[in-house]
């Protein structure tokens, strides 16, 4: 039963390669078998490209979990919940009216899931073969980073599924945490897993990412001589760093703000404090052509047809999909009074209308942010409070063109601000609704969530409910 398994997912995995970006250049064969393939350390290089190659689909995070489906229930757009100029709805009604029982949204629903646990079906193999395996890497370095990064991955992608399926911490009268979740797949099988508690799944993410840690920590720079192959740019995919990032990000969501605090000074230091790593705020607002303020990135996923993608969703041409936001909505998020100086400003523009705008994000661009220190520095100012938490805010405020605050009794609602303009376009605010339990959202805070587990909670799709140790 392993080789058979194994032969259909390396098959759905190899599928992907070949259609797939450019730069995926791999000429694999469907009918290798898994041990053949992790005979050589070029396997498991293929096998981890094959995963950012399913996390780069327009169901992952090349649009549902960035810029499209996330993004659109964290109410950014008001165009979704309007008809289109041709009179039928637009093509984002439903998830915009949070109906996941719509036939379309539940097929979208279950592309995200499936998605995402073939990923891990796919690291889970690689991960059986690894060790044992060891002798036909170049070097130990190579199977730590190789090893560290699997595991990283198998974490961020579990976590996503947590946050998207099972309730907050906060939600269920402040009881989250005992609720039933998801499973955990961290073995290679087809044997359905028991679904566990969202507290028991937040402890296996950090023990991945722990170990994780271990195995690439000074190993930040590592690169493979051969600059062709596509692990040789550390910077660009899950690396120690990324794994801190996501650490934090873990932590607080798991209201463990000491913790949260300890993993962002790792990467960004005391406030106003010299910095222990080469990432630093950006010192200019962002252009047209360097929208992303490069120095800020921590992880990126390489989407060779993000331009395309994104225009089908920004291009005035389709009306039956564009993502839109009135002048009033654009004006809330970019304080009106500030618009003048504000670094980010680029990131929308507006349409030949001359009252609504659309996200200027990814025109021309190849690569969707995943991990950004703008974020670590409001994980740290929501951790630290006080005088402290105030200047992480007003460090990275004034590296975003605008004046510092001086009330610490207003930090949080600063801090609501700039998620609302940091994470547009990146899916991102929909979890920071869902784990602070808004129950009004959007652009103008006029979304009202009545039913918190019906709206931030996407239903597990019926088939796997059905197949495995699922629970309503």
């Amino acid at each position: 039963m392993r080789k058979v398994l194994s032969k259909i997912i390396l098959f759905l995995l190899l599928a992907i390669l070949t259609a797939c970006n450019d730069w995926l250049n791999i000429s694999p064969k469907t009918d290798m078998k898994a041990e053949d393939l992790f005979s050589t350390e070029a396997g498991f290089r293929d096998a981890l490209v094959g995963i950012y190659a399913l996390m780069c689909r327009d169901m992952s995070y090349g649009k549902d979990l960035s810029y499209g489906f996330v993004d659109i229930l964290a109410q950014y757009y008001s165009s979704p919940r309007k008809n289109t100029s041709s009179g039928y709805p637009h093509n984002y009604k439903y998830v915009a009216e949070y109906n996941y029982t719509e036939s379309g949204e539940e097929g979208r629903i279950l592309a995200i899931w499936k998605n995402h646990y073939t990923a891990i079906a796919n690291i889970n193999q690689a991960l059986s073969f690894i060790d044992e395996n060891i002798s036909v890497f170049s070097t130990s370095e190579v199977h730590d980073v190789y090893k560290g990064e699997f595991l990283a991955l198998r974490a961020m992608l579990h976590f996503d599924i947590l946050r998207l399926f099972a309730s907050s911490p906060v939600m269920d009268n402040g009881k989250g945490l005992n609720t039933l979740a998801i499973p955990y797949i961290d073995s290679y099988t087809n044997i359905a897993q028991t679904q566990l508690s969202v507290q028991e799944v937040l402890q296996k993410i950090e023990k991945d990412l722990l170990d994780a840690q271990v195995l690439m920590k000074g190993k930040e720079d590592f690169k493979i001589n051969d600059s062709s192959l596509p692990m040789y740019n550390r910077q660009q995919r899950m690396n120690y760093y990324a794994a801190t990032a996501l650490l934090a990000r873990v932590y607080l969501y798991g209201n463990q703000k000491e913790k949260a605090l300890q993993r962002t000074k790792e990467i960004i230091g005391e406030p106003q404090g010299e910095k222990p790593t080469t990432y630093v705020l950006a010192s200019k607002p962002a252009t047209t052509t360097e929208p992303m303020f490069p120095t800020e990135l921590i992880f990126t996923l390489d989407v060779q047809q993000l331009k395309d993608l994104s225009e089908n969703y920004f291009s005035e041409s389709s009306p039956a999909t564009i993502l839109n936001m009135t002048e009033q909505e654009r004006k809330s998020i970019f304080n009106m009074s500030e618009l003048d100086q504000e670094f980010r400003a680029i990131w929308l523009t507006k349409l030949s209308d001359g009252v609504s705008s659309v996200l200027n994000k990814y025109k021309d661009m190849k690569y969707i942010p995943i991990f950004k220190i703008s974020e670590l520095y409001l994980i740290a100012a929501e951790c630290a409070g006080g005088v402290d938490g105030m200047a992480y805010l007003n460090e990275l405020r004034n590296h975003r063109g605008l004046k510092s605050i001086t009330d610490p009794e207003k930090l949080n609602e600063f801090i609501y601000q700039e998620y609302r303009r940091e994470f547009i376009g990146e899916g991102q605010l929909f979890f920071y609704y869902k784990r602070k339990g808004f129950d009004r959202i959007g652009a103008m805070d006029n979304i009202a969530i009545e039913n918190s587990n019906a709206v931030y909670n996407l239903p597990i799709p019926t088939t796997e409910v059905d197949f495995g140790n699922i629970k309503k």
